[in-house]
């Protein structure tokens, strides 16, 4: 989960089935651009390994959606930081040792709770 300044606040959740991307969801309270930017997120990585899911970046996410007002580049930031932060969940309930490196910092974050 993710959640701005903003106030965006963004879930993703994963379904994955060795070691792919079988299906995702999400739930994204705020403006239009944080819910195309987790809808865009999803489906970016979804049939996707693990491993290459942990690529996904906030440009990536913004590019494939033709663009975003600089002024909302923070919600492809936000689907970025959402997706990585449910990997790491993937990572932790299977017991599987990760790089923490490949996770955001997300002390940023206000009201994350994570």
């Amino acid at each position: 989960m993710g959640n701005a300044k903003c106030g965006d606040i963004m879930k993703i959740y994963l379904k994955i089935s060795d070691g792919v991307i079988a299906d995702v969801k999400f739930e994204t309270f705020g403006c239009g651009s944080a819910i195309a930017s987790s809808s865009m997120a999803t489906e970016l990585i979804k049939g996707k390994p693990v491993e290459e899911a942990l690529t996904l970046t906030n440009r990536a996410v913004a590019e494939a959606l033709d663009g975003l007002p600089a002024h909302k580049l923070h919600c492809s930031v936000l689907a970025e930081e959402a997706i990585k932060a449910a990997l790491k969940d993937y990572y932790d309930r299977q017991g599987i040792a990760c790089d923490p490196a490949q996770f955001p910092d997300r002390a940023h974050c206000e009201g994350c709770g994570q």
